[in-house]
């Protein structure tokens, strides 16, 4: 059987999400090795992320690797794939998900919003998590901040920053837990469409494919992250609107609790919907219909403009 070509990104977290794809199909007797290819997003390290305004800042130079046959997959955080991209390729694969919740992390114990008395200069380049820190933990100092984790706890032991807002997943991935001051309730800091979860992404016309799933998938995360990107793509929102989303899936039922903020917290929609598993991408669309209809076009259109 041929080695199978992994194709990541060239940051700490990325080869690690990289290396757990190749452990699994190294354990499962399919021989991988992993290539590393730097993004545009790795390339501009000082712009806001919304302010660079290109789909795929994360998976454009892969998903041309995967289609000039440079590699075999491409693995990515899959909050960071676009819900649109090459007809010649696939999202068929998400792992078991990591707990979808934020973290705040900081140095110091006092560094958490449960502290009244205390403002504090908070990094983050999420406009989701600034929107909703704004409606529900107002008074602080909302500050960007961009570069690779590594790069961000060096910034925060710089002094630049009192605390990130990151996604746990990664922070436990890194062995970093032990900076976590605040773990986020869901139904609060309600997570970015598909944390958590590592996608991989492979040509559609590749024979190995049903190994690879057999291999790699999580049905239960799988269904999930169909219901969560059909919500953002209904939203047409990306990464350049406070959108949030999280679907949980028990048994056979769905729930999606997804929404909009404004970008200073003030207004907020959130809608929830239960349904079958089967129809998971249905569900993700009503929903983000609902929020359209209750004034989630207007706010959007607002922010874009």
């Amino acid at each position: 059987m041929r080695t199978v070509r992994i194709g990541t990104r060239g940051s700490r977290l990325a080869k690690w999400q990289a290396e757990w794809v190749q452990s699994k199909l190294m354990a499962a007797g399919v021989k991988a090795e992993l290539v590393v290819i730097q993004t545009l997003g790795d390339q501009q390290l000082e712009t806001a992320l919304y302010q660079m305004g290109s789909k795929g800042l994360f998976t454009k130079a892969l998903d041309e690797a995967l289609i000039s046959n440079q590699i075999d997959l491409a693995v990515h955080s899959t909050k960071d794939i676009p819900t649109e991209f090459e007809d010649s390729l696939e999202l068929g694969i998400t792992l078991k998900r990591e707990d979808p919740r934020d973290v705040l992390v900081g140095l110091r114990e006092d560094v958490h919003f449960e502290n009244l008395n205390q403002s504090f200069k908070i990094g983050t380049s999420s406009l989701r998590r600034q929107a909703l820190i704004h409606h529900y933990f107002p008074g602080h100092t909302l500050l960007d901040v961009r570069g690779n984790l590594d790069t961000r706890i060096e910034k925060l032991k710089n002094g630049l920053y009192d605390g990130l807002v990151l996604a746990y997943a990664g922070v436990k991935r890194l062995g970093l837990n032990s900076f976590i001051r605040q773990k986020f309730k869901v139904n609060v800091i309600t997570p970015a469409v598909a944390q958590g979860a590592i996608g991989v992404i492979y040509r559609k016309s590749d024979d190995d494919q049903m190994i690879w799933k057999e291999i790699l998938n999580d049905v239960t995360t799988f269904t999930e992250i169909l219901a969560e990107r059909a919500f953002l793509r209904k939203m047409e929102a990306g990464c350049h609107a406070p959108v949030f989303g999280l679907a949980t899936l028990t048994g056979n039922l769905l729930s999606i609790d997804a929404g909009i903020a404004s970008l200073d917290g003030k207004s907020l929609i959130r809608q929830s919907l239960d349904g079958l598993a089967v129809d998971a991408e249905f569900l993700g669309t009503s929903v983000a219909e609902s929020v359209l209809a209750l004034g989630g076009k207007s706010m959007l259109h607002g922010i874009k403009n």
